[in-house]
């Protein structure tokens, strides 16, 4: 966190002019550098996937990398070999987000200027933007001592498939994604985060592989929600991101239609627990177990977000 409050300290004072001196699109520092990642590299980006149920596919992790692929930055030592990475995320002219930090054992002896450069370049390609980053609820306090505000707490929960209410796949009302326009989802995606992102979610949602599933559930043809399950990198696990409705009978009805894909097989989940009536469905319906619990937060406070609406998230690394 040290190398944290330098870099905010820098950005503080006028990071713009810091990073044009220090910043290029390879830039060298004493004993590495720092240029933008490419997508043929993403799947170094699971380096900083560490915590239990956060391991994306490589073919996910690329995905991620397309939503802004100029904020993507890799350090790299003398021999060429990548020691640290970080992504920050263009969302809007006013909200940013950073994520996949991760800084390698093998750069041991500089990791902290490795992870203040990769800060750094991070920081520069968001601007003055509302920056937001999650962290393990142990790491808050330390954050919002170098001035990030908390937003929101989200529990991480651990369960496994369950065939509760086949019926809810074959209504006419619960439809795969892929079996309706897909329009109709971006549209209610846009109206939740007034965010413009219907590439990145035809490629997320709009899947056609036993690998994941996907449904959204509609009403005189206006979609109340959506939800979509994709396969981590080990077999037999999931996760479900995102989960946005309208209200909580909506997000308890396309769950039960994921979750019957996958009987008796690992599902993770992280929900705002500010959405109670909804984790005790997790915790106590379906007997889910709370292994973690993170906290989003971000420079200039709370952008709003739709939380009453936000069942399951994309986590840590994508910030909504």
């Amino acid at each position: 966190m040290a190398c944290l409050q330098r870099v905010l300290a820098r950005h503080q004072k006028n990071i713009a002019r810091l990073a044009k001196r220090c910043l290029s699109s390879s830039t060298n520092h004493d004993g590495f550098k720092v240029r933008q990642l490419h997508e043929k590299e993403s799947a170094s980006l699971a380096n900083s996937q560490t915590t239990e149920g956060s391991r994306l596919t490589n073919e996910d992790l690329k995905l991620f990398h397309r939503v802004d692929p100029e904020g993507f930055f890799v350090a790299l030592d003398n021999a060429g070999d990548i020691v640290g990475t970080i992504g920050a995320v263009r969302w809007t002219d006013r909200l940013g987000f950073i994520g996949f930090c991760h800084a390698g054992e093998q750069a041991k002896d500089q990791i902290k200027g490795v992870e203040e450069a990769l800060w750094l370049a991070a920081m520069e390609h968001l601007g003055d933007r509302n920056v937001g980053i999650e962290v393990d609820a142990s790491e808050a306090e330390k954050c919002g001592q170098l001035g990030f505000q908390e937003a929101w707490r989200s529990g991480c929960y651990k369960g496994v498939g369950v065939s509760l209410l086949p019926e809810a796949q074959s209504t006419k009302i619960v439809r795969r994604i892929t079996e309706m326009p897909f329009s109709k989802v971006a549209y209610f995606d846009e109206d939740l985060f007034d965010l413009q992102r219907m590439k990145f979610l035809y490629r997320w949602a709009n899947i056609e592989t036993p690998a994941g599933h996907s449904y959204a559930l509609s009403e005189n043809e206006n979609v109340m929600g959506y939800g979509v399950m994709r396969q981590l990198n080990l077999s037999k696990k999931y996760r479900i991101a995102p989960l946005y409705c309208q209200h909580t009978a909506v997000a308890q009805v396309l769950l039960l239609a994921l979750l019957h894909n996958i009987p008796d097989q690992t599902v993770y989940i992280d929900s705002p627990l500010s959405n109670p009536s909804f984790t005790r469905i997790l915790t106590t319906d379906l007997r889910m177990e709370q292994i973690g619990e993170r906290v989003r937060m971000y420079t200039k406070g709370d952008p709003s977000m739709p939380l009453q609406k936000m069942f399951g998230t994309f986590g840590s690394d994508l910030g909504s």
